[in-house]
């Protein structure tokens, strides 16, 4: 074989070794997208007795949502370096956009940072009447970003969690209908 027919087959077995290495990272990844949910469950249940049932199941969702993204944000920087992009320029990038969209989402990051300390300090509940402003309603669903309550007369009032500074919280509501 001649030197020229050696190179081109090692260039071909860099180019098949990089594909294998690319096809093992998205593999590899999707593995571990699919067992985070699992894990994550299983860690939230060994705290059945510290964390009531709407509390683990905001946590799970958030904890999967968080796991889903990091793991392929680290898949992404892995099969770029693998292919040789220089994955430093794209994380500096990356920080950039961040802050920009940080400062630009400052209400949306001020409403769940309030949402998940509402959750965690048991400042709210499914059920408990709660008064804003001049609303008084019973509260229907607790989220990261927003609560929503339903007053007597049946009008349903979502508010954003950052907005919810001050309220007054009755308890939950006691007989009659919700």
């Amino acid at each position: 074989m001649t030197a020229e027919g050696l190179h081109r087959l090692r260039e071909a077995l860099r180019g098949f070794e990089t594909a294998l290495t690319v096809t093992a990272i998205v593999l590899g990844a999707a593995v571990a997208m699919r067992l985070a949910p699992a894990l994550i469950r299983c860690a939230l249940a060994a705290r059945t007795g510290v964390l009531d049932e709407p509390r683990r199941r905001t946590l799970q969702s958030l904890l999967e949502s968080l796991a889903r993204y990091l793991l392929a944000f680290i898949a992404l920087v892995m099969v770029l370096r693998e292919l040789g992009v220089d994955a430093t320029a794209i994380l500096a990038s990356a920080g950039v956009v961040g802050i920009a969209v940080g400062l630009g989402a400052q209400t949306l990051i001020r409403d769940i940072i309030a949402g998940v300390l509402l959750i965690s300090e048991d400042l709210l509940h499914v059920g408990d009447v709660i008064t804003v402003d001049s609303r008084t309603g019973t509260v229907e669903r607790i989220g990261l970003r927003t609560t929503q309550f339903r007053t007597d007369d049946g009008e349903v009032w979502t508010i954003p969690n950052g907005r919810l500074e001050i309220f007054g919280n009755r308890g939950p509501r006691r007989g009659g209908s919700p």
